[in-house]
């Protein structure tokens, strides 16, 4: 049922907007799906989405994938985002999992395929990169082939795949004749086989790109066995990920034959191991990054040699996924808790805090966590960098600002791997003001408001004007009718937007609006809203 909603604005914001002012405008609320639902977010690391972005679902269960508003009309927003659902109609489960595959194409741009498996009912989220085949950023080369025609799964002819001469260092590989491709169930991939590959050197900020930022928190050796200590590879030679898949959305995860690898290494790589640059004869590393299981791997040593003017890492591999070369470095899994205690319990910003070497005075990590009376944050998965730490802690938000320089709080000081509670009283730092968003319902002739006719969410972000760098302002859930905020202050202009589909799509805007007071008033007069 569509709903006429007038804005008045009783205090300061005027009206929403769609496209240009307007009295009034029609929205069609349906309340989005909450549950079992994937954030897709697609970005272009080195420009622009390409403006001819397809986005299709294949695989077991793809009729089952649904948008957030449960249609079948799949659109990505122009920041880049799309929010699908499992049907409603179906409950997910270990028993009966929903399986699909997320195809993201478009010409110039190399073919992103990614496999979502739900389990349950919970929310998932991903970051899809696509690559520009001839802009990637600096030190990515990526490239996609078609291997016709596999029939059963078996390659008929041998296959050889290289992402280019276009930077110093890139990569190859050599698939073998006869070779089985099975899936994530051992299910032959037959057909037209897409292939992608992507190697990322050492040079400039590739690091970016590691799995899970480089960070391994539960790695197991090359029998699967669980490791001791989780790492991080601060010192890596290179990497490269490939993905195979068929035209029914199949995605290829075992060989039956071992492809070679061929990783081309940068001869200035720092081998902390020799204290010097590497060199033909020296060990690499090499692990695995299973993106369907969220598993890191050590998989072993190659030995760097020499072809012509190259140093290259060969590597024969017989599951698909990122492959990774570089020097692990041990880190702490859990250190010390911070527990602040504070004169607030909803101030939605974040303060910044900064850990530093009790002895050097030197800072190791900054962070910006909650501050709310009773809230905490741990250290944890971070390289051991100081044997003995203090937390500082700044009268200084993400939002406002503030005093970055001289902290309100530092702590005693603590070891910086031994998990114990840490009282950090904060207490100095005054509550900040406020803002209040209301919304009025207006019913006449006796009638009470209706609130399962009122959107199930009301989200609202901000930005400085004309900047267009949105920010979070409050989520509105029904019944809830109002909400507080300290994100934005009076006295101040801001631009607004509105979502009522879960975020997917802003229509409705209002810029560079100046707030005179701190209460934000809807009034709403709808007869639809009302029973």
């Amino acid at each position: 049922m569509k709903k006429i909603l007038i804005l008045s604005i009783i205090v300061l914001l005027g009206f929403w907007a769609c496209q240009s002012p307007l009295e009034g405008f029609e929205l069609g609320f349906k309340d989005p799906i909450e549950k079992a639902k994937i954030e897709i977010h697609f970005y272009n690391p080195s420009g622009s989405l390409p403006t001819d972005l397809k986005i299709s679902f294949a695989g077991p269960d793809s009729n089952l994938v649904v948008t957030n508003l449960n249609t079948k009309k799949f659109k990505v927003s122009p920041e880049g985002l799309l929010i699908v659902a499992v049907s409603p109609e179906v409950i997910p489960s270990s028993d009966k999992p929903v399986k699909f595959t997320i195809v993201a194409d478009a010409s110039g741009f190399t073919k992103s395929t990614r496999m979502v498996v739900f389990t349950n009912q919970s929310n998932q989220g991903v970051w899809i990169p696509m690559f520009n085949e001839n802009n990637p950023p600096a030190g990515v080369s990526s490239k996609e082939v078609i291997i016709p025609n596999a029939q059963g799964g078996v390659l008929s002819s041998n296959q050889t795949i290289s992402t280019g001469t276009q930077k110093p260092e890139n990569a190859s590989l050599v698939l073998v004749a006869g070779t089985q491709l099975t899936d994530i169930d051992n299910k032959p991939v037959a057909g037209n086989l897409n292939v992608s590959i992507q190697h990322f050197d050492n040079r400039g900020a590739t690091i970016g790109f590691l799995p899970t930022g480089g960070v391994a928190t539960n790695p197991v050796d090359a029998n699967g066995k669980s490791l001791a200590n989780p790492f991080d590879l601060p010192n890596f030679a290179g990497f490269v990920s490939v993905v195979m898949s068929n035209d029914q959305g199949q995605i290829v995860k075992q060989l039956s034959k071992p492809l070679e690898l061929s990783l081309e290494l940068n001869p200035t790589t720092y081998n902390p191991r020799t204290k010097t640059n590497i060199k033909a004869g020296d060990m690499l590393p090499i692990f695995s990054f299973d993106i369907d299981k969220n598993q890191w791997k050590a998989e072993g040593e190659s030995k760097i040699i020499q072809e012509g003017s190259k140093l290259i890492a060969k590597l024969n591999i017989s599951h698909l996924t990122d492959w990774i070369a570089g020097w692990d470095r041990e880190i702490c899994r859990q250190g010390p808790t911070f527990v602040f205690k504070s004169n607030f319990n909803d101030v939605d910003m974040w303060y910044y805090c900064q850990v530093i070497d009790s002895k050097t005075n030197k800072v190791l990590i900054e962070y910006y966590p909650w501050v709310n009376n009773g809230w905490s944050f741990s250290i944890s998965y971070k390289p051991i960098d100081a044997e003995n730490i203090k937390l500082k802690v700044y009268d200084y938000s993400g939002y406002w600002g503030g005093d970055n320089i001289n902290p309100i709080a530092v702590t005693k000081e603590v070891p910086f791997c031994t998990q114990q509670n840490v009282s950090v009283d904060i207490t100095s730092i005054p509550t900040p003001p406020y803002v209040e968003v209301a919304f009025e319902i207006i019913c006449s002739n006796g009638k009470k408001i209706d609130l399962d006719a009122l959107p199930a969410t009301f989200k609202i972000q901000f930005s400085e004007v004309g900047k267009s760098a949105w920010q979070e302002l409050l989520e509105i859930k029904r019944p809830n009718m109002n909400g507080r905020t300290y994100r934005v202050r009076e006295k101040r202009s801001y631009d607004f937007r509105a979502s009522t589909d879960g975020g997917v799509t802003w229509p409705y805007k209002q810029l560079n609006k100046y707030l005179e007071s701190t209460k934000i008033s809807y009034r709403i007069e709808d007869k639809g809203f009302c029973k």
